[in-house]
């Protein structure tokens, strides 16, 4: 029996660093906003990736059970990026991508 793996993310970088591994998967992006709901990124990020990864296995239909014995592996992920205590979210435009990476150097 072979494992399935199931990427929970539309990140294109995610899907790159999984192919230069060398490993099959397929893509199939969750649903949950990545608002991160606030609080430290070291506690909303872990909580998101379990986020996508459960929506996404619940979307496939993925029973439970199948934690114990897996068939199919569910990867989710997140990055919170923190500068000064300030949560830095997806830039609107290059000007203010700009902004964030004269902030974070």
């Amino acid at each position: 029996m072979s494992l399935r793996l199931v990427l929970a993310s539309a990140s294109p970088r995610r899907e790159s660093l999984l192919r230069g591994l060398g490993l099959a998967f397929e893509v199939v992006p969750s649903g949950i906003p990545e608002d991160g709901g606030g609080g430290p990124a070291l506690q909303v990020a872990p909580g998101l990736a379990l986020a996508k990864a459960r929506e996404v296995a619940a979307r496939l239909s993925i029973p439970q059970s199948a934690i114990r014995i897996p068939q199919c592996l569910v990867l989710g992920a997140d990055t919170i990026v923190e500068c000064e205590g300030k949560t830095l979210g997806k830039p609107a435009d290059a000007a203010e991508a700009r902004a964030m990476l004269r902030a974070l150097s």
